[in-house]
């Protein structure tokens, strides 16, 4: 797996989702279900730019069998490196996405489309890609699936094949420090906030990592309104969480404060 995914250049396009929210299993099915010729020929353009291809060539002489052992190792992967951090990836991808979608709102999409990532210019009709390959892709009317991603990392990239359905991948970077370990128990290093604020008002804390109201807050976490709000307004006046209105709406989001008593960051 780890060969097939280098930090830098080109990996394979069956190992890219073509669109995000799909859970894993479903992801694996359209990885393992990938067409021979689309496998083999995508493989052998991979290895072709390797040092060292040959667990490609593994993959190439295996077929079915090897493409069984790379599901296997993706899914005891994504059990031990991102099952765990699911909960604390999420409000970052959401806050990104959200973000995204306020200026499709207040600007349509000629505002979405210049505001995507420094590399990514938006000349009508065309988005161009800075500093990228030589790869043009048409859409044809297909449209295009903008998936912010935290494993992409410093550079927007796209698929290879471009009779794929569209895609742009957009990096989603989380300040430094915003990921704590995991210990050999599966409790968080986020324990010692949760002593210090208590459980309930720890997990407010989180999850306002993104702009929420009060009803969402109650919602996300099972607890009735009026403690939603008591908690809000706790850490609110804490310093930890800042309040701002718009019309008839009160939103909640982490403050510079709030987010470095998470990250376990010294404050400046």
């Amino acid at each position: 797996m780890l060969s097939l995914t280098p930090p830098r250049g080109y990996s394979p396009d069956f190992l890219t989702p073509g669109r995000g929210g799909a859970a894993l299993e479903e992801q694996l099915d359209g990885l393992l279900s990938t067409p021979t010729p689309r496998f083999r020929e995508e493989l052998s353009y991979f290895s072709d730019k390797q040092p060292n291809a040959s667990s490609i060539r593994a993959l190439l002489d295996g077929g079915a069998p090897m493409l069984d052992r790379l599901g296997n190792a993706i899914t005891r992967y994504h059990r031990a490196g991102i099952a765990p951090y699911k909960r604390m990836l999420r409000p970052h991808l959401q806050a990104d996405r959200d973000r995204r979608l306020h200026g499709l709102a207040d600007g349509g999409v000629d505002r979405l489309l210049s505001d995507l990532h420094p590399d990514v210019v938006w000349d009508p009709p065309v988005l161009r890609v800075l500093d990228y390959v030589e790869h043009d892709v048409h859409l044809e009317g297909r449209g295009i699936v903008l998936l912010p991603s935290a494993f992409c990392r410093r550079h927007p990239i796209t698929l290879r094949d471009t009779d794929l359905p569209p895609v742009l991948v957009l990096p989603v970077q989380p300040p430094v420090g915003w990921l704590p370990r995991v210990r050999a128990d599966g409790t968080m290093e986020h324990e010692p906030v949760v002593a210090l604020l208590g459980r309930t008002r720890a997990y407010v804390l989180e999850e306002a990592a993104r702009p929420m109201t009060t009803t969402e807050l109650a919602r996300r976490l099972g607890i009735s309104l009026a403690m939603a709000s008591r908690h809000t307004t706790v850490l609110r006046n804490a310093g930890l969480v800042a309040s701002r209105r718009e019309g008839n709406t009160i939103f909640h989001h982490i403050t510079a404060l709030g987010r470095g008593l998470l990250n376990g960051r010294p404050f400046t």
